[in-house]
């Protein structure tokens, strides 16, 4: 990908804008800056300075033309339901079956197309998996989260 500078009189702008935005910011430090509801008297110098420095950066990503961009391609529709039907079956399971189906059913959900394919990698993925979270939250980090639900 190229880029090309499209003006140059944006780009110098943008820099000019965007340095004094930083040094009015670095300025207004030295002030006392307080809160919203307690403004100091850095605080607008400092919010002014702010926008100064971002309408700077604008101007300056403005000025440059980005060529021989590749196109999007097709959007992978079942991948994304399946990577959504993931979480929420995550969602669901947690509380019903226990963290160690609700993790596994999360893994081959978002597996799916490789669990078609690669079934027996797709499995040693999601008992690692399971454990790994097993032993993160419930272990490590001592959440109150069941393992597995007896009923």
């Amino acid at each position: 990908m190229k880029v090309l500078i499209r003006s140059p009189r944006d780009l110098a702008a943008g820099l000019i804008f965007f340095t004094i935005g930083v040094l009015w910011m670095i300025a207004a430090t030295r002030y006392r800056i307080g809160q919203a509801t307690a403004m100091g008297p850095g605080y607008f110098p400092l919010a002014v300075a702010s926008v100064l420095a971002v309408l700077g950066a604008g101007s300056v990503v403005r000025a440059f033309r980005f060529v021989d961009r590749e196109p999007f391609g097709r959007w992978p529709i079942a991948a994304l339901i399946c990577v959504l039907g993931g979480v929420v079956a995550f969602a669901l399971l947690l509380e019903s079956v226990g963290l160690i189906a609700a993790s596994g059913a999360v893994v081959l959900l978002c597996c799916w197309s490789r669990l078609r394919t690669r079934p027996i990698e797709t499995a040693i993925l999601t008992l690692a998996l399971i454990a790994l979270v097993s032993g993160i939250f419930v272990f490590g980090l001592g959440l109150p989260v069941d393992l597995v639900v007896e009923r």
